[in-house]
């Protein structure tokens, strides 16, 4: 899309660029301390202002989205079958293994880029989960991705809340500093390095665990 010029700025481009710019701290630290569940300039959500690096971020969604995550909803994917045999344990060790997968995966989407990794592993009630795969799949389409994997595990544990089956994981990450770059590697913004505390609450099914919500640790 070709967008107009004013005072040197291709407007059209500079919104499609923007909208599909956000990380960690955009997706999970901003929008999670007040929805509970995270947000993006490409996903669902609540009203928020979101800074990242250089950057500023800004959502005015339709309709204000909650998280009521539901035992009968099912992905909208197969099940992937490359999901490692620990993380499909329901157990806390199983729980902690799916949850490193899991953004794992976010990374392996934002670097490819790749499409249709997140749905998959993800409760369609889970807006911050939405948030990622919504962001993987404008990368994808676009040409666009991030120099390094953005995401990095620090520490994830069984969380206080988690019932005996192991269901919630308390998961500190670290959004690396990185670039976001088009397919000839101009870079079209860059992130700083920031760090936060989350709870990731899973369920377990048949086929092995599902995220059904990221929420910030106050």
């Amino acid at each position: 899309m070709v967008g107009d010029t004013i005072a040197g700025t291709r407007v059209g481009v500079r919104h499609t660029r923007r909208r599909y710019a956000a990380t960690l701290a955009a997706l999970i630290a901003a929008s999670a301390m007040v929805a509970g569940c995270t947000t993006s300039t490409a996903g669902p959500g609540v009203t928020t202002t979101a800074t990242s690096g250089s950057s500023t971020a800004t959502t005015t969604p339709t309709a204000t989205a909650t998280s009521t995550p539901s035992a009968t909803t099912a992905p909208t994917a197969a099940y992937p079958a490359d999901v490692p045999a620990e993380a499909r344990a329901n157990t806390p060790a199983g729980a902690i293994a799916f949850a490193k997968h899991f953004f794992g995966q976010v990374n392996k989407a934002y670097t490819t880029p790749q499409a249709g990794l997140i749905a998959p592993l993800s409760d369609l009630n889970c807006l911050s989960c939405a948030s990622f795969a919504d962001n993987a799949d404008g990368y994808t389409r676009l040409g666009q991705r991030y120099s390094v994997e953005p995401i990095q595990v620090i520490e994830a544990t069984t969380a206080k809340e988690s019932p005996s089956s192991g269901g919630s994981v308390d998961v500190v990450l670290k959004q690396r500093a990185a670039k976001l770059i088009d397919p000839v590697g101009t870079v079209l913004d860059t992130f700083t390095e920031k760090q936060g505390a989350f709870l990731v609450q899973l369920q377990h099914r048949t086929e092995g665990w599902i995220v059904q919500k990221i929420q910030a640790r106050q």
